[in-house]
């Protein structure tokens, strides 16, 4: 459950106001947990524009915050649906919390497992992908092809049709929840120490 996992990291809870803006559907429960964990303050609902999943203020300056989760079995981190270019650089603008879990018959329970980043120790995972959304994969093609393709058409088709033709390949065209495996994680990021998660990472956000 909910509350085993957090006992099992030896946190109390949140305060009551945290608490009101916990989410509450069973898809965010991981994430509620992070934020009960790290005690941070939840971004409410979704939007079409990007938006992070908490805000932590440390020394008075707001840190905008990803969630992340990870199953120990499976060993990676789903993403979104449609990353776009804009997104991956949104993404390197924030700042970036990994958890690992295990499934229970309750639900889950955290490893002890948890890294932090800010996105420009990304950078390299956000290098891959831009390069596929550019250049594409063995089956798809990419923006770069685009460009190519669009300046050949260039006198022959309709410049208002090129302009919309290129709206939807550069707003839809992205790539399908790309994973980030947890290797990568280990590998760019720090380890939060678990004797004391709020704490440090305060410390980390403050250096960053």
């Amino acid at each position: 459950s909910q509350r085993s996992t957090l006992l099992s990291e030896g946190r109390a809870g949140p305060n009551r106001r945290r608490q009101k803006m916990i989410r509450t559907t069973q898809d965010d429960a991981r994430e509620n947990a992070q934020i009960k964990l790290f005690e941070l303050t939840p971004l409410q609902g979704r939007s079409n524009k990007y938006i992070p999943d908490a805000i932590l203020i440390v020394d008075g300056i707001e840190h905008r915050v990803e969630l992340k989760t990870s199953d120990v079995v499976k060993k990676q981190v789903s993403t979104a649906r449609n990353v776009t270019l804009p997104k991956l650089d949104e993404y390197s603008k924030v700042h970036w919390i990994f958890s690992q879990y295990q499934k229970t018959e309750d639900g889950f329970v955290f490893t002890g497992e948890h890294y932090y980043a800010h996105g420009t120790q990304l950078e390299p995972w956000f290098e891959r992908q831009r390069e596929k959304l550019m250049w594409g994969t063995k089956t798809y093609a990419g923006l770069g092809h685009w460009e190519q393709v669009k300046e050949a058409c260039q006198d022959k088709i309709d410049e208002t049709i090129l302009t919309k033709l290129d709206n939807v390949l550069r707003k839809r065209g992205g790539l399908n929840d790309p994973k980030i495996g947890w290797a990568t994680i280990k590998k760019l990021c720090v380890k939060i120490d678990t004797s004391r998660p709020a704490q440090h990472l305060q410390e980390l956000l403050s250096a960053n």
